[in-house]
């Protein structure tokens, strides 16, 4: 299976296990844990992994590991729209999987701790680090 398939296939499953129990409208502040949630990854990677690959990301890119700059660069793409916390999870969702497939397709990827991962999903680890680092 190729990987842009297995994305799409498990952001799908992952997506229609979990909107019907988060079908409500989010905070500012509950935006920031949805976009650090790389739902691809998290089908088969724990939560060690991923704050593991948000560290690596950090070390790689120091001038980009802040929680400010990574939201602002995950909730816009490359035509200039924007996500917010006035979308749906559901919307949210589709926003981060649509980036990341334009990620692959423009081959913008980084290899960090041996995985291929689009810059998206990359940063959704820094973000998913910066927050358990805060608690």
């Amino acid at each position: 299976m190729r990987r842009r398939n297995f994305i799409s296939l498990t952001t799908l499953a992952a997506a229609s296990a979990t909107i019907p129990f988060l079908n409500c409208k989010s905070t500012d502040q509950e935006l920031d844990k949805k976009l650090a949630i790389p739902l691809p990854l998290s089908q088969f990677m724990d939560e060690n992994s991923i704050k593991a690959i948000g560290k690596s990301y950090g070390a790689a890119r120091p001038d980009e590991y802040s929680l400010r700059f990574l939201e602002d660069q995950l909730q816009k793409n490359s035509e200039g729209k924007t996500i917010s916390s006035n979308n749906s999870i559901k919307d949210i969702y589709t926003f981060l999987e649509k980036k990341i497939k334009d990620d692959f397709y423009s081959g913008n990827s980084m290899i960090l701790n041996g995985w291929v991962i689009s810059l998206t999903e990359a940063r959704q680890c820094a973000v998913y680090s910066l927050i358990a680092q805060s608690k």
